[in-house]
């Protein structure tokens, strides 16, 4: 059995909701892990709604009260339990949080946590931490996307390979890598799908959309994950 999963910064809650619809269902995902999400006020459940069936999916949690960090899944995704939490930043500074979910995928258990790391890379361990938590108890084989805002072998993504994250895209050399930011012109690889357990990765990385669309949908380019959850 194969689940495919999203995951994509859409900027400042999805500027360009239509190219953003488009990217999307071109690849219709199973799951989607969406960083910068809406977050307005008394607005916000309305928006991620929107947003979600713009996509042809739902809502399966998060939200501004995870930061900004929003998880989708198709209809009919069996939802179990679900986390959404607010990481403390210093004042004026950007919402961060994770959102989290035990779901059940035909039979299958899967978790799935979602992140976006601040800028200041001070602030990551105490970030890493809560994302781990959130992480914490969740069953079967567990997926973590989120931005990131550094590149491989920056203390995130060390932290998290010690709590048994792996980065498939690793083991391929540099050059073939998925260059998510800039969008128009990528240079670094600062988003990430990673993957705790026993599963086999299919593909990582190109979504196979076209680039000029993807230039036009956000400021970063999303990263796909297809694994074979046997």
């Amino acid at each position: 059995m194969t689940v495919r999963l999203l995951g994509y910064n859409i900027y400042r809650g999805g500027l360009n909701r239509r190219a953003l619809a488009e990217v999307v269902r071109a690849v219709d995902p199973d799951l989607a892990v969406v960083n910068e999400c809406p977050k307005v006020p008394l607005l916000w459940r309305r928006d991620c709604a929107a947003l979600a069936e713009e996509w042809g999916m739902r809502v399966v949690a998060g939200g501004r009260p995870a930061g900004s960090n929003l998880l989708l899944g198709r209809p009919g995704l069996e939802v179990r339990r679900t986390v959404a939490t607010r990481i403390p930043q210093p004042s004026m500074a950007p919402r961060r949080g994770v959102v989290a979910a035990q779901l059940r995928v035909e039979g299958r258990l899967l978790g799935v946590v979602g992140c976006h790391l601040s800028l200041d890379r001070e602030g990551h361990e105490t970030e890493v931490r809560a994302v781990l938590e959130a992480a914490r108890g969740l069953r079967g084989p567990v997926l973590l996307a989120g931005d990131l805002n550094e590149a491989p072998g920056g203390g995130s993504w060390t932290r998290f390979a010690r709590a048994g994250f792996v980065d498939p895209a690793a083991s391929v050399p540099d050059e073939q890598q998925w260059s998510t930011f800039p969008a128009a012109s990528p240079r670094k690889r600062i988003d990430a799908v990673l993957v705790r357990g026993q599963v086999s990765v299919r593909h990582l990385g190109d979504p196979g959309v076209p680039a000029a669309l993807l230039a036009r949908a956000s400021d970063h380019r999303p990263v796909l994950l297809d694994l074979d959850l046997g």
